[in-house]
């Protein structure tokens, strides 16, 4: 039976169509729009009316692609901009009669940990996983048989360049009072998720830094699932990117246009979490919340 799954996530909607067979996801197609749903929603908690139609009109030409390839289920979640959002029973007004599910940063975060669990084979145990969204980020610290330790962090690609990442191309000082922010944020958790024999990234960060490193163009999924990148090959690639306009990030061999705005922070939040956490290097994922979702919801 075909299943679908639509993210409403701060950055972007993704849809995944699949065939869900004894457990395991097998993707029929993916589609993914940026739409910035919480562009400016770190100053007042307020949905904007564009960022809320560009949302609204990507979640109903995705629910349409889905019922048109043949997925008798689809669910619709919202994620960080969504549940943090003051005005979004808007955003539920608005993509009505679709049924909107808001999770919660503990729902999101044990989704991604299913997805990786389902689609990464050979995982060496304990994983923790890393989902660097929009609005937020979350670690997961598990086993194939149980989830030990999670935690959702206000510490999102969007949310932490609106705040720091002023400058064109992204100044030194603005690069260090980001990963200063984060360190801070994650040194409460250092001792629990120490443990980690590897860690796993998921989401559009991640994936784009394995496609970057990887010079592909155009963008494999194949050749990016269960790509590793050294946390000091990471650390590299997020100087050059900081040090880099965003004019010229916007034609680099790997990176979507659209993400070329948010990519600077997002690759210093990766950095970070691996140097907080001691891992010497982070695997990336195809498999995430999505395939999590179909799984469980």
């Amino acid at each position: 039976m075909l299943r679908a799954a639509i993210d409403i996530g701060t950055h972007s909607v993704r849809l995944l169509v699949a065939e869900i067979t004894g457990g395991r996801v097998v993707p029929v197609l993916r589609r993914m729009e940026i739409t910035r749903l919480g562009e400016g929603l770190d100053d007042a908690l307020i949905l904007a009316p564009q960022a809320i139609g560009r949302t609204v009109r990507a979640v109903r030409e995705f629910f349409d692609q889905a019922r048109a390839a043949g997925a008798r289920r689809v669910v619709v979640f919202g994620t960080s901009a969504v549940r943090e959002a003051r005005n979004r029973a808007t955003l539920e007004r608005d993509l009505s009669p679709i049924c909107l599910r808001v999770l919660t940063g503990t729902q999101e975060a044990d989704l991604a940990f299913r997805g990786v669990v389902a689609g990464l084979d050979g995982l060496p145990q304990p994983a923790l996983v890393v989902d660097v969204g929009g609005g937020s980020t979350e670690l997961v610290l598990g086993t194939r048989e149980a989830v030990r330790s999670r935690v959702s962090l206000p510490l999102g690609a969007v949310r932490l360049t609106e705040r720091f990442c002023r400058s064109d191309p992204v100044a030194d000082v603005e690069a260090e009072a980001l990963c200063r922010t984060v360190s801070a944020a994650l040194r409460p958790h250092r001792s629990t998720f120490a443990g980690a024999a590897q860690a796993v990234g998921v989401g559009g960060t991640v994936t784009s830094l394995a496609a970057i490193d990887q010079g592909l163009d155009p963008y494999d999924p194949q050749r990016v699932h269960g790509y590793r990148i050294p946390a000091s090959r990471l650390a590299s690639i997020a100087r050059g990117l900081c040090a880099m306009p965003l004019a010229l990030r916007r034609r680099l061999p790997g990176l979507q246009p659209q993400r070329a705005e948010v990519i600077c922070a997002g690759a210093l939040i990766v950095q970070t979490v691996l140097e907080e956490i001691g891992l010497p290097d982070i695997v990336a994922s195809e498999a995430d919340l999505l395939w999590g979702a179909l799984l469980e919801l």
